[in-house]
C-alpha cells in the first residue's frame, strides 16, 4: 500500500510539472512567484535574531544593529558601520508576527533588517520599512562611442596610467587557463580587497560562467598579469562575472590594470553585437567603492527585480526591510556617512541624513535617482 501511494504522489507531480511547462510565461511566473513566497514565508516564519553593538567610529557613542536569518551580507552592514567585523549575539527565535508587531521589549535596535519576499514586501512596506537591495546592478550602455561613455576624469586618467604600459590582451579558452585565473588571480584578489568580509567564489560557478562567456586575459611583456570573466546574459546583453590579478598584489591596479581590462572588454563587447554591459552587483551603499568604481565608467544603476529567465523565477529573495531609528544618533551618523539605496515603486532612491551629494553619484541624480533626506522626516515620526 505505501509502495503504491508513493508511486501515485510520484505520478501527480509528474503530471502538474507538464501541465506547468505548457502554460504561458506570464502565467507560469506568477505561479512561481506565489510558490517561491510561500516557501519562503514558511520557512522564516520563525527566524533567529542576532544581537550587533559596538562603539561608532568617531568614538562617539554607541550603535546597535538587530537582524533576522542568516544572510552573509549582513556582515557588510556591520562592518561598514562601525568599521569592522562584529560576532552578533544570538537572541532566539521570533515569529514573523512579533517581527512585523514591532512591540517586543527585545526586538528594538538603531537599525533592523529582515530577509523579504514579494509577498511580505507590502506587508514590511506599510508598517515603515524601507525596501532595500542586497545589491544594485550597473549597466553601461555600449551603443555610444568609448570615447563618449567614459567621461570621468578619474578614469580617463587610469586609462592613461593604463597605455604607457601598453598591456596586451588574448581571449584564452583553456581550462588549465580557467583553473590558473581562478587559484593565482581571483582568489588572491578578492581575499585582498575584502578580507574578512569576502565571498569567496566556488571553481564549479566559474567554471559554470565559462562555459557561456570568455576570459578576456591582459599580458604585460610575456607575463599574464590579469583576466576579466564575461558571462553571456542574453543576445544583447554581457556581464562581467568575475576579475583579478596576479597574486592579488593592489600594484596591478596602480598600474591600471583594471581599467585597461574594463576597456578592453568595451571594446570586445562592441565589437561582438552587445549593447549593454552589466558591470555587476555591488552593495547599496552610495559611498561603496566598487559601485562608484562602476559609476566613473559611466554606469546606470538599476534595482534587482524579480523576473522569468529559462523558465526560471531569479531574484525574488534578494531584498531586505531595513527599519531605522530615526530619533536615535547612530542611525543619523550611519545615515550621514553612508546614503544607502532603498527600492519604491521599482525605483532605487538614495536615503540619508543631510549628506552631500558624491561627485560620481551627481549623474544618478540627474538621471532621476532620488535623493531623500531623512532628516526631513516629520518628527511625529520616530522610525520609518
Amino acid at each position: 500500500m505505501l509502495t503504491t501511494n508513493l508511486a501515485s504522489k510520484t505520478a501527480e507531480k509528474h503530471l502538474l510539472r507538464r501541465l506547468h511547462a505548457k502554460l504561458p510565461d506570464s502565467v507560469r511566473y506568477q505561479i512561481d512567484i506565489a510558490s517561491i513566497s510561500l516557501q519562503d514565508t514558511l520557512h522564516n516564519w520563525h527566524m533567529p535574531a542576532y544581537y550587533v553593538r559596538s562603539s561608532l567610529p568617531d568614538s562617539n557613542g554607541e550603535g546597535t544593529v538587530l537582524y533576522f536569518g542568516d544572510r552573509s551580507q549582513y556582515k557588510s552592514w556591520t562592518h561598514t558601520l562601525f568599521g569592522h567585523t562584529i560576532q552578533p549575539v544570538s537572541l532566539g527565535q521570533f515569529s514573523l508576527f512579533q517581527i512585523l508587531g514591532g512591540r517586543h521589549p527585545e526586538l528594538t535596535a538603531d537599525i533592523i533588517l529582515c530577509p523579504l519576499n514579494p509577498w511580505t514586501m507590502p506587508l514590511f512596506a506599510r508598517r515603515n520599512w524601507h525596501i532595500m537591495p542586497l545589491y544594485v546592478d550597473s549597466y553601461v550602455d555600449l551603443r555610444k562611442p568609448i570615447n563618449e561613455l567614459i567621461t570621468s576624469s578619474d578614469a580617463k586618467r587610469d586609462l592613461r596610467v593604463a597605455r604607457r604600459f601598453d598591456y596586451r590582451f588574448e581571449n584564452v579558452e583553456n581550462d588549465q587557463a580557467l583553473h590558473e585565473f581562478f587559484y593565482k588571480m581571483l582568489l588572491p584578489t578578492v581575499k585582498s580587497r575584502y578580507k574578512e568580509r569576502a565571498f569567496l567564489p566556488k571553481l564549479e560557478n566559474i567554471q559554470h560562467i565559462y562555459q557561456n562567456g570568455v576570459l578576456i586575459a591582459a599580458y604585460l611583456d610575456d607575463e599574464w598579469v590579469g583576466a576579466h570573466l564575461l558571462a553571456i546574459e542574453g543576445t544583447d546583453s554581457i556581464r562581467s562575472a568575475n576579475l583579478g590579478w596576479r597574486n592579488g598584489s593592489n600594484e596591478w591596479r596602480k598600474k591600471g590594470l583594471v581599467a585597461a581590462l574594463y576597456n578592453q572588454s568595451f571594446i570586445w563587447a562592441q565589437e561582438n553585437g552587445f549593447i549593454k554591459l552589466n558591470m555587476g552587483s555591488s552593495q547599496p551603499f552610495v559611498n561603496d567603492g566598487p559601485l562608484n568604481f562602476k559609476l566613473k565608467w559611466g554606469a546606470t544603476m538599476v534595482p534587482l527585480k524579480v523576473r522569468f529567465v529559462e523558465g526560471q523565477v531569479e531574484g525574488a529573495r534578494s531584498f531586505i526591510g531595513a527599519k531605522f531609528d530615526l530619533k536615535s544618533l547612530a542611525t543619523q551618523y550611519f545615515l550621514a556617512t553612508t546614503p544607502l539605496l532603498d527600492c519604491v515603486d521599482g525605483k532605487l532612491r538614495a536615503i540619508n541624513w543631510n549628506a552631500e551629494i558624491p561627485p560620481q553619484f551627481r549623474r544618478q541624480i540627474a538621471l532621476g535617482c532620488e535623493w531623500v533626506n531623512l532628516a526631513n522626516t516629520s518628527g511625529a515620526e520616530s522610525s520609518i
